[in-house]
């Protein structure tokens, strides 16, 4: 572990911290979060601080402060409508931002770097930096990509949507346009230019930004490829609840409770249900294939979060019970130990989203001894090598893609067996805790 040879303030922003994250589906971005805190909290010359906006503690050794951001004391995230979520955005911006200015004698500028998770939550960096503190951005998702990938279906290029976002803003225009639009498009390039490094999963990511942010900040900081730092965030290993005896008779169980045999092909998808997860597109490529497959099962893992899961939920369902042979199940959202059970019975994860920064799920998916079929998004490029996975080009058709791969792998059993064992071999090559470290020196070198 690192040890730095003079006291050193790291002041954390999250704005999924203080909620229970075994039952709280927040995603990938706050799990990272939550385990960069505890391996950060156990640096000696580090002292680490943390904001959230939930009454729960993160971990041990961290001092936590609760935010108000006029919600109640533990907001409701995951029920927040888009509207919803960027008045909670705006709302713990202003919390964090007054927080840390009014702390100046405590967390000296000097002595003090601001990591902050994600950025349309983030606080307000340009305040800060006149204030004296410098910042790095820990990006779980590119907001523009997203927006432009989600709500524009994919018309403009990142780069094309960004400069169309400068000369409304160049003309006055922008003022004119909703906050929402504004989180996306001028938080996300205050966030860049206010930020000394910007800590990104995959390499297509760190392309990505530096096409939309070409050139040098006005106040002398390198251009934004100089700043990026790629870091693969990599996997953690849990604590192990159960043993791995008692582990294969949970899946001994789950496979009577759910009819899986010896021939039964099973297939399995682990995310929040939400429209950027694209589930529907795994259905649609099933309704192709179930067909070809005397006995197949489907587990769709996770429970309905953040802007639209609920309504996308009920078309997610509605779209399993049109297929006719197929059997899907909903377990639901899984703890670490039920997560590894479900793992167990798997024969292929399947990641059919239409935007992933990373693919935490992925990773575990590898950990656990599971092949992948994905579709092409940032984070397949850093995690999927032929040997133990397949991904679609990202021009490819999703449906046809997926239905051409599940043909491909659900066929040959022993093939699949064979890239679980090398996939768990790569796994460990994905080490969390070698990137959290490098991440926590990133951070304490621009002081």
């Amino acid at each position: 572990m690192l040890s730095w040879k003079s006291l050193k303030n790291l002041l954390f922003v999250g704005a999924h911290l203080g909620y229970p994250m075994d039952r709280t589906p927040l995603g990938g971005g706050a799990m990272v979060g939550l385990h960069l805190l505890r391996r950060w909290s156990a640096a000696s010359g580090v002292r680490v601080l943390a904001l959230g906006p939930g009454s729960a503690v993160p971990c041990g050794g961290v001092e936590y402060h609760r935010l108000e951001t006029g919600l109640g004391p533990d907001p409701e995230l995951v029920k927040l409508s888009e509207l919803g979520y960027a008045r909670f955005s705006r709302s713990f911006e202003a919390a964090a931002t007054r927080f840390i200015l009014s702390r100046e004698r405590e967390l000296p500028p000097g002595e003090t770097v601001v990591v902050v998770n994600d950025v349309t939550e983030a606080p307000d960096l340009r305040a800060l930096a006149r204030g004296g503190w410098r910042a790095m951005s820990l990006w779980h998702v590119d907001v523009v990509d997203y927006f432009n990938r989600m709500y524009l279906g994919g018309l403009l290029s990142p780069e094309r949507a960004t400069a169309l976002w400068d000369r409304a803003a160049r003309a006055g225009l922008d003022a004119l346009l909703p906050d929402v639009l504004h989180l996306v498009f001028a938080k996300q390039k205050a966030v860049v230019e206010e930020s000394w490094r910007l800590a990104v999963p995959s390499r297509a990511m760190a392309r990505t930004l530096a096409r939309c942010y070409p050139g040098r900040p006005r106040d002398g900081k390198p251009p934004v490829a100089e700043r990026t730092r790629v870091v693969p965030w990599g996997v953690w290993e849990e604590p192990a609840a159960l043993s791995e005896t008692e582990l294969e008779r949970e899946a001994a169980r789950l496979r009577a409770h759910f009819q899986l045999g010896p021939r039964t092909r099973v297939l399995m998808t682990l995310s929040r249900i939400s429209p950027e997860k694209g589930l529907e597109r795994l259905l649609g490529a099933l309704r192709s294939v179930e067909g070809e497959f005397p006995d197949l099962a489907v587990f769709i893992c996770g429970e309905p979060a953040f802007m639209r899961g609920v309504s996308y939920a009920r078309a997610v369902r509605r779209a399993a019970a049109r297929l006719f042979r197929a059997r899907v199940f909903f377990p639901g959202y899984l703890d670490a130990e039920r997560k590894r059970v479900f793992f167990r019975v798997a024969d292929l994860f399947v990641s059919p989203s239409r935007h992933e920064s990373y693919g935490l799920t992925i990773a575990e998916a590898l950990r656990e001894g599971v092949p992948v079929l994905a579709c092409g998004h940032y984070g397949v490029e850093e995690l999927l090598e032929e040997g133990y996975g397949r991904r679609l080009r990202e021009d490819e058709p999703a449906e046809a893609g997926l239905a051409r791969g599940l043909r491909e792998l659900l066929a040959d059993p022993a093939r699949l067996r064979a890239m679980g064992a090398k996939a768990r071999e790569a796994s460990r090559r994905m080490g969390f805790e070698r990137s959290a470290d490098r991440l926590l020196e990133e951070a304490l070198s621009i002081l």
